[in-house]
């Protein structure tokens, strides 16, 4: 069982105080999960059995914390339809689409707790499953929990939905990262405006030509009815984000040969890095580039089974990968601090969804600052859509813990329309990425002899983590005179004079070889067996 940290205990002291009735908003990183958890073992029977409501990719994430954190509770996850839901547990786990649909199997249970997590999704109240979580919340006595990591709520209606789940307005308990744990170091922000390839932007010009003729021709006919200005903005954002969108994935296509570039370098100096993404075929361009350079990676996105998105999270946290590719689906429950570089490829909506992409890295436990890239096309769609971003990033900041601040979607869709005709570019430098040959791949681990490493900075464990990043699987290590290696393949199983050096990045080289048939190269294996036996 963990312990948990002086500001979590105190967390815990005050829900368990008004008897696990409260808004728990603090930020990404900080143990939401771990307090909710904490706060129905302490209280045992009068908080038992429980619900917790989750988005259905952290469902397994949960059970795990549950094992972590209460290993005396009984966890079960109800992720169907129809399968009959056992009595005899103490904590039901549950995703957010299946609460309405198994609204009556979760009345007989008589949950005195319930936990909604990522509870701004019930902030609808048409939303049926804002009315299933209603039903379930009734009773003065029964606990309460709602967790966000984003508070920030578009309209004071959408806080007083879930103000209405209590009997009266609940604690709200906020705390900032940089606030509880001092520790981890600090978030930078940096950028990479590149420049696109002629043809992609013969074709992005094409299509914003196309974009602004719809949106003068639109504005022009509404006016003329007599609507004001405001009206017409947001009657034409609907539409206006369909079309912004084809602008946005043009740009992401186009950006994906910098993006693997920019992956390929990281990733062969030792670098894990995480990859956001929004558009299906965005990704899918990137893993194309990616394969071709022989980057192993992993994809987290919204089709993803629970069960294979919680195993390429650990297997990325040991470092058997260096690259994870998220979309959306990647933004919330998961921890990904072995990596301390992430890059978006494409821009995103608000800073509220950014700012929870970038917080899988920077949590409790990172032990190396941490920076944020954005890959960002000159002349584009980036350029408007980082202003408006980065103006409510700032009031969002300002505006913490406050009970409503205007962020959403359609509003920033509304400020983008609004200023198209007023925006000014400014002139950036550029860096050359993804515009020369690439790089070339590396050798194939069945052909390696060895990884050599030079310099200070590499130790047994370090070399062997690279290795174990690209598929190489060293079983040996042999010190040479300013430098050492890691052996893949013993020397022996490779014909004589039949090597070739790689350099990967400055102080690494890959050493290949030619192999022996297939049959000589048994013969060898056993023999080296019988000698080291």
């Amino acid at each position: 069982m963990l312990k948990l940290r002086p500001f979590q205990r105190e967390d815990v002291d005050r829900i368990k105080r008004v008897g696990l009735r409260a808004l728990v908003a603090s930020a990404p990183g900080t143990g939401k999960t771990a307090i909710a958890i904490s706060s129905i073992l302490e209280t045992g029977k009068t908080s038992l059995p429980a619900l917790v409501v989750c988005p259905s990719s952290v469902m397994h994430n949960w059970k795990r914390e549950l094992k972590w954190w209460a290993p005396g509770l009984r966890a079960h996850i109800v992720d169907d339809m129809s399968s009959v839901v056992p009595d005899d547990h103490d904590v039901y786990i549950t995703s957010w689409s299946l609460l309405d649909p198994r609204l009556t199997d979760f009345h007989k249970k008589e949950f005195r707790t319930v936990v909604a997590d990522e509870a701004h999704l019930a902030k609808n109240p048409e939303a049926l499953r804002s009315q299933a979580l209603y039903q379930l919340t009734r009773g003065p006595k029964k606990g309460i929990l709602l967790l966000s990591g984003t508070p920030i709520i578009n309209t004071t209606e959408e806080m007083d939905v879930l103000h209405s789940l209590f009997d009266k307005t609940p604690i709200m308990i906020r705390r900032l990262l940089e606030d509880v744990a001092p520790d981890v170091p600090p978030k930078f922000r940096s950028y990479l405006y590149i420049n696109m390839r002629d043809r992609d932007q013969a074709n992005y010009d094409r299509a914003v030509d196309d974009f602004e003729d719809w949106l003068l021709r639109e504005k022009r006919k509404l006016l003329d009815t007599g609507a004001a200005q405001d009206a017409v903005d947001r009657a034409l954002a609907a539409e206006a984000f369909v079309k912004v969108g084809y602008l946005r994935r043009l740009v992401g296509e186009a950006k994906v040969p910098a993006a693997a570039d920019w992956a390929t370098r990281a990733v062969r100096i030792g670098e894990p890095v995480v990859l956001f993404v929004e558009h299906q075929d965005v990704l899918l361009r990137l893993e194309k580039a990616l394969r071709e350079q022989r980057v192993r990676y992993g994809v987290i996105e919204g089709k993803t089974l629970p069960k294979l998105r919680h195993k390429l999270v650990e297997d990325f946290q040991a470092n058997k990968f260096p690259v994870l590719i998220c979309t959306k689906a990647g933004k919330e429950g998961i921890t990904l601090h072995a990596a301390r570089h992430l890059l978006f490829v494409e821009r995103f909506f608000t800073s509220a969804e950014e700012e929870q992409m970038e917080d899988r890295i920077r949590r409790i436990g990172q032990k190396f600052p941490t920076t944020i890239w954005f890959l960002h096309a000159a002349g584009t769609i980036d350029d408007r859509l980082d202003t408006i971003v980065r103006s409510k990033r700032v009031i969002i900041r300002d505006a913490i813990g406050a009970a409503d601040t205007l962020e959403t979607t359609e509003s920033n869709v509304e400020a983008l329309i609004k200023n198209w005709d007023s925006f000014v570019r400014e002139k950036r430098e550029t860096v050359d990425l993804g515009r020369g040959t690439p790089l070339p791949p590396l050798p194939s681990p069945s052909d390696t002899h060895a990884v050599v490493f030079y310099g200070d900075r590499w130790r047994t464990a370090s070399a062997a983590r690279w290795c174990r990043m690209h598929g190489y699987l060293p079983s040996s290590r042999v010190d040479l005179v300013d430098r050492f290696k890691l052996v893949v393949h013993p020397i022996d199983v490779f014909k004589p004079e039949k090597f070739s050096s790689i350099a990967v990045c400055a102080d690494i080289r890959v050493i290949r070889g030619k192999k022996l048939s297939s049959e000589n190269e048994a013969v060898v294996r056993q023999r080296l067996r019988r000698i080291q036996g």
